[in-house]
């Protein structure tokens, strides 16, 4: 089927142009114009997404949660009907689409703002329950990555010695008496739309996990260059406790330090391995981009590990 009749499919007309939009690392995404109107439509990407109908299942929860919810400042994106359910099946493909949204700001310039949002999500997706089906089968799995890792050959002993060590502690930290809650999974400026509300965007990945995990998420990708911008974390960590509004457990608090910890060594190992497999995770890197990337996130850990002690001061001050 034509990609530019897919809009077809949910009642649309069909897409005068279509023009793709290759910010993300996974699915294929087109900006469509039909009509008078523009559209985000996308495919699932199969061989990342095993279960697509259990990863849309999930994102109507959590517009059925946010429906609900009495909140101006953050919202997600409706996904058009296809008769009963929020996507469509063509040519083997699962599509779905939602009516483009145009930013006002850039989310990664404003810290509190990407904090509270996050925050937000997390409170108002408290108590909702998942689709059984995993999005992404271990993901956000330090144990795992690490051993995809270690079966990896060339890999230096050291790099290797400094991710087991993150991964014991991370067991030390992140016990089974630490609740789990629904995160987002990918949290990032980046899958925030800004405007009034803030859209939170890129919900494929919701699951059940820490709510170190998204935090960790945050203040790497607002701490993406250099030593760790205090300033930056001090503001996204006070936007988190607003969206919060007390949500987490004092426990929880304690780990959210080792969450940035946890995701900076995660995405270090997810790279170098990229950087040696043919079949790549992240759509369109190349080995050199993904080492590059890698020994980026390798550096970053170590200012993150240098400064634990300013920010765990930040976290405490902010979230109490």
């Amino acid at each position: 089927m034509d990609i530019r009749n897919i809009p077809t499919l949910f009642g649309l007309p069909e897409a005068d142009t279509l023009t793709e939009l290759n910010a993300g690392h996974i699915n294929r995404t087109f900006l469509s114009v039909c009509g008078s109107e523009k559209y985000v439509l996308q495919s699932l990407n199969r061989s990342v997404f095993r279960a697509p109908e259990a990863v849309m299942d999930n994102i109507s929860r959590v517009e059925a949660a946010f429906a609900k919810a009495d909140c101006y400042h953050t919202a997600v994106p409706h996904f058009i009907a296809c008769g009963d359910k929020n996507y469509a099946v063509a040519d083997g493909e699962v599509w779905r689409i939602y009516s483009y949204i145009t930013a006002t700001a850039e989310a990664a310039a404003d810290a509190a703002a990407a904090g509270r949002a996050f925050g937000t999500f997390m409170r108002i997706m408290d108590g909702t329950k998942l689709n059984s089906t995993p999005a992404i089968e271990g993901f956000h799995d330090f144990d795992r990555y690490f051993a995809e890792l270690s079966a990896q050959n060339g890999i230096a002993p050291e790099i290797l010695r400094e991710l087991d060590r993150l991964r014991s502690k991370l067991g030390q930290v992140f016990t089974g008496s630490l609740k789990k809650r629904v995160i987002h999974g990918d949290a990032k400026p980046d899958n925030i739309i800004m405007d009034s509300p803030a859209v939170i965007i890129d919900l494929d990945t919701v699951m059940y996990g820490y709510s170190a995990i998204d935090y960790g998420d945050l203040v790497r990708s607002v701490c993406r260059k250099g030593p760790p911008d205090l300033s930056a974390v001090r503001e996204m960590t006070g936007g988190f406790a607003q969206g919060l509004d007390g949500l987490l457990t004092a426990e929880e608090v304690d780990s959210l330090y080792y969450g940035i910890l946890w995701l900076t060594g995660e995405l270090a190992a997810r790279y170098l391995t990229d950087s040696r497999r043919e079949n790549k995770y992240f759509r369109g890197k190349t080995s050199a981009d993904c080492l590059a990337r890698a020994e980026q996130l390798l550096a970053q850990l170590k200012s993150f590990t240098a400064s634990s002690s300013e920010l765990k001061e930040i976290i405490h001050e902010e979230m109490d």
